[in-house]
């Protein structure tokens, strides 16, 4: 239910199209590990909302006491040892609400979101968001149209990737809690992370392949509303030539 199952050089690769499903294969895994696995993902958004926040609104009706009365007993309900119990959570999620959730119920142990949405903060609490706001070796102030360009075509290489971990690296050691490498991990890929062709054709892919060949298990969401909806003006770019791409990037991994 929710995803389909793959494995591309020996590695398990599990795909779904809206992100939040992502939640089942996160707790298939899960139960594969003694230890709740981090989570590495790459995403033009943070996905870090409330767990069963808009859930919680509507039974509510907005009353913010009973919201937060209402949220341990949902995460309580959530045994990841337990396809069902995961579905019935999933069923009450929206987008953006599950790396929230996944680690309130302990499926995974922290996560870092390196996103396109220019969030770089954390809350202290397990969740590290590193968002650049343009390519990293642009110097132009304002950064325009042409930039956003320049950014996507960057965010798969190396020099990029290696620069955003360092700074989720940075705000993880600032809490004593191991990097974003440190196994076990899942790598997390929201397709509307890629805004051209470009974008996912770098020329050093050397980072992304490693974290793909050291990642426990890799998700990809599909996505395909918000592909086109943020790709690059003149791209054709679909979830389904990404995905298909992706599929080849991660093969190359792994030889």
């Amino acid at each position: 239910m929710f995803h389909d199952l793959i494995t591309i050089g020996g590695k398990d690769v599990y795909i779904v199209e809206a992100h939040h499903t992502v939640l089942l294969p996160w707790a298939q895994i899960r139960r594969k590990h003694a230890d709740a696995p981090a989570l590495v993902t790459l995403d033009h958004h943070t996905d870090t909302m409330e767990a069963f926040r808009r859930y919680r609104y509507r039974i509510t009706k907005g009353d913010e006491d009973a919201m937060d009365a209402m949220l341990p007993g949902l995460i309580e309900a959530i045994h990841w040892e337990d396809d069902k119990a995961v579905v019935d959570a999933v069923f009450k999620l929206k987008n953006d609400e599950h790396i929230r959730t996944a680690l309130l119920a302990g499926i995974i142990s922290r996560a870092f979101v390196v996103n396109l949405s220019g969030e770089t903060w954390t809350e202290h609490d397990g969740i590290y968001e590193s968002g650049a706001l343009c390519a990293i070796d642009c110097d132009k102030r304002p950064h325009d149209d042409a930039c956003m360009i320049t950014h996507a075509a960057q965010v798969l290489e190396s020099a990029y990737l290696d620069h955003e971990l360092a700074m989720l690296n940075g705000m993880a050691q600032a809490d004593r809690l191991p990097d974003t490498e440190t196994a076990p991990y899942v790598l997390d890929i929201d397709l509307d992370y890629f805004h051209s062709e470009k974008s996912i054709n770098p020329e050093n892919p050397e980072t992304f392949h490693r974290l793909v060949r050291n990642a426990v298990a890799v998700t990809i969401a599909t996505e395909p509303d918000y592909v086109t909806e943020l790709r690059c003006e003149g791209s054709d770019v679909t979830s389904a030539s990404l995905l298909e791409r992706m599929k080849q990037h991660i093969e190359a991994a792994m030889t």
